[in-house]
């Protein structure tokens, strides 16, 4: 009789540290305020504001994906990749992948949504027009150019609501099916069920701070230089 080895004792351990899951809440937030507020056309001005906001959020990310913890930062995400292929075989087994971070397919989705979303927060900043409200760079390239960008903004926002969608399904399937509860991990308290210990390092709060406000300076000068006199 053919004997199963026996299943790997698992240990709880970090993995997302406190900077990345609150930078999570802040681009879901700001995200869900902004896409009802620009599909519904509510509020022009907070919409703008919270517009700063959302992509100060994402240069505190880019920075954190190149100089922070190990499971936020891209080159361990793109390195990743590479093992794509036996990720979606093993897709459909009952059993958690015990990836120490986002595995192959949720390292892909995390790139996309945050070059979709810095692009949405780019292309904002020239909107043409929206009452008395205009985006900060509008003024600075032709008009031509501003309505383009202006309709791609509104384009944009379509297929990142597609990657959010089929992002926020696959943390349920994992949950459901795999029995992976990585919502909560991403979102709540950071740590993985793991057969071993990831050894990952996990940067300082000092770090963090220097990167969100360096994010948050280049946002306020972006305000401040970006309409023309």
């Amino acid at each position: 009789m053919a004997q199963h080895d026996p299943a790997p004792r698992l240990e709880t351990y970090p993995v997302w540290d406190p900077a990345v899951r609150i930078c999570h809440w802040g681009l879901v937030g700001l995200f869900v305020w902004l896409a009802i507020s620009g599909h519904f056309g509510w509020r022009p001005s907070l919409h703008l504001w919270a517009g700063y906001a959302l992509l100060a959020v994402l240069l505190f990310r880019l920075a954190w994906g190149i100089c922070g913890s190990d499971s936020a930062r891209f080159s361990r995400m793109l390195t990743s990749l590479a093992s794509i292929g036996p990720t979606l075989k093993n897709l459909t087994a009952r059993q958690p992948g015990h990836a120490a971070g986002h595995n192959p397919l949720g390292a892909a989705a995390v790139l996309l949504m945050l070059a979709l979303l810095l692009a949405q927060s780019v292309t904002g900043l020239f909107f043409e027009s929206w009452g008395e409200v205009r985006g900060p760079l509008a003024e600075r390239v032709t008009r031509d150019t501003a309505v383009f960008l202006s309709d791609l903004h509104g384009l944009l926002l379509w297929p990142l609501l597609a990657v959010v969608a089929v992002h926020v399904l696959a943390g349920l399937y994992h949950r459901v099916w795999k029995h992976e509860n990585r919502l909560g991990a991403i979102f709540l308290h950071g740590r993985l069920q793991l057969p071993a210990d990831p050894a990952l390092r996990r940067m300082g709060a000092g770090r963090a701070l220097l990167a969100g406000l360096g994010a948050l300076a280049a946002v306020l000068l972006l305000a401040w230089w970006g309409p023309a006199a």
